[in-house]
């Protein structure tokens, strides 16, 4: 009787244990796969702004580029972060990096904002209310995935598998700051 009891319990657990850790690895690809919406209209909008800067820029001013490349270059590197973010999703290293890199595009296009060169705003001002409404818009649904993976991460048993299969939390994205401080930006300098 023993043995029987012993035997129903280690089979009950691990039955929970491999619908706990399905539910956990189910939880994890909705999370990359709503992230992969987020990538989608990210890349799409810099590649757009990229272009448009860039041709608008060279008619404007003969094909001198010096001003919009330290923009072109953080574009770039948002980029080439987005692209490794691909590769190795929920490492919360290169998760900071992809913010990061999106504030820097966000502070090269204030500066621009701010400068003289007229013929660039308008592609600028474009691709702020784009990434205010799209990017937005893409990260509510990545944003209820993170929450409720990080929910069943929390729980108490299935905590212990997690950390058993180093399985990493996702991580909010709260770009709200960057694209609003790029809109405010000359109107700030010249109400002083």
């Amino acid at each position: 009787m023993a043995a029987l009891s012993l035997g129903l319990f280690l089979a009950l657990t691990l039955f929970w244990g491999v619908g706990a850790y399905n539910r956990l690895v189910r939880l994890r690809a909705e999370v990359i796969r709503q992230w992969s919406s987020v990538d989608a209209v990210w890349t799409r909008l810099l590649v757009r702004m990229q272009g448009g800067v860039a041709a608008r820029h060279s008619l404007a001013s003969g094909g001198s580029e010096q001003e919009t490349q330290a923009l072109q270059f953080a574009c770039e590197d948002l980029l080439e972060a987005l692209s490794q973010y691909r590769l190795l999703p929920l490492d919360q290293e290169w998760q900071k990096r992809v913010v990061a890199q999106h504030f820097k595009v966000m502070s090269e296009m204030r500066l621009l904002l701010q400068s003289e060169n007229l013929a660039i705003k308008p592609d600028l001002e474009i691709a702020i209310n784009r990434l205010r409404q799209t990017l937005r818009t893409a990260l509510i649904p990545y944003h209820g995935a993170v929450a409720a993976y990080n929910d069943a991460l929390a729980m108490r048993p299935a905590s212990w598998l997690a950390a058993s299969f180093n399985l990493n939390p996702g991580i909010r994205l709260d770009l709200s700051m960057g694209i609003d401080e790029a809109k405010a930006g000359p109107q700030d300098d010249t109400s002083r």
